[in-house]
């Protein structure tokens, strides 16, 4: 169905260089400055686009939005472990747009050092995200974190396995007048057993707010750049690029927004639908 991709790449060239000056322009919040917008409780709108183009909307923003900065570094490295069944239940579920949906997740931050046991539920177009603080990534979810992950999904930790593991960079922006957040996924790399699938130049953004009438001055920047709200989920697109065989039907649209990417820069990265 796909090619695979055993190498790894980043996200470079000189439209990263013209990014990384631009992150450079705007005023920066701290770690602890973050409380105010966790947003646990949200609603979620994701966009695809090449960092060409995010570098053309970013510049339209700078005197509205924070960017993050730890450690005086602004592009952030995280790391994902998702657990599934071992007939991927949670990822069938997403594809077939089923309204009550979950993910069970281990996230580490690399800059601050925290590690986190994560379940995200998705229902009636909000994400609701429970997180617990924990010292290591062990994969065993039986080791004390079982209630926390039967509490917050219908899942039972023993039918649970790692399925993908994901890294990749992140910006992230706060507007300066109102509860939103906006987050920049770059660099993209899939892994399982040993096998990896990159996503290059492609550039995941996702905007996350408390209430749907909340004006966004990027979510309009992007619009007039001609980029239209895509629901893209990582995990997804890592687990049909890494099981051959596994469904993809509902996805397509995003399959080939990915592939028309990808291709700009080398046509070998593809999916083969």
């Amino acid at each position: 169905m796909k090619e695979m991709n055993n190498q790894r790449i980043g996200s470079g060239g000189s439209n990263m260089k013209r990014l990384v000056e631009i992150i450079n322009l705007f005023d920066t919040i701290q770690l602890n400055e973050m409380d105010s917008v966790k947003l646990l409780n949200r609603l979620d709108t994701k966009f695809l686009l090449s960092p060409s183009v995010l570098k053309n909307c970013l510049t339209s923003i700078v005197d509205d939005y924070k960017v993050l900065e730890i450690d005086q570094k602004r592009m952030l490295s995280y790391s994902t472990t998702y657990f599934d069944t071992d007939d991927f239940s949670m990822f069938r579920d997403h594809h077939n747009g089923k309204k009550r949906r979950f993910k069970v997740r281990y996230r580490q931050y690399e800059e601050s050092g925290d590690m986190f046991l994560e379940v995200k539920r998705k229902e009636k177009g909000r994400t609701h995200k429970s997180r617990l603080a924990i010292d290591n990534l062990n994969v065993d979810l039986d080791g004390g974190l079982q209630s926390f992950v039967e509490d917050a999904s219908p899942y039972q930790v023993s039918n649970l396995i790692p399925k993908l593991n994901t890294k990749f960079n992140r910006i992230t922006f706060v507007n300066k007048n109102a509860c939103e957040r906006i987050t920049i996924d770059l660099g993209i790399e899939f892994e399982k057993e040993g096998h990896f699938f990159t996503l290059p130049n492609c550039s995941i953004v996702e905007i996350k707010r408390d209430r749907d009438e909340l004006y966004s001055d990027f979510a309009r920047t992007m619009k007039e750049h001609g980029v239209l709200p895509m629901s893209m989920s990582k995990y997804c697109v890592g687990t049909i690029a890494l099981n051959e065989g596994a469904k993809y039907n509902r996805f397509k649209p995003r399959l080939r927004k990915l592939n028309n990417l990808m291709s700009e820069v080398n046509s070998h990265f593809a999916f083969g639908i």
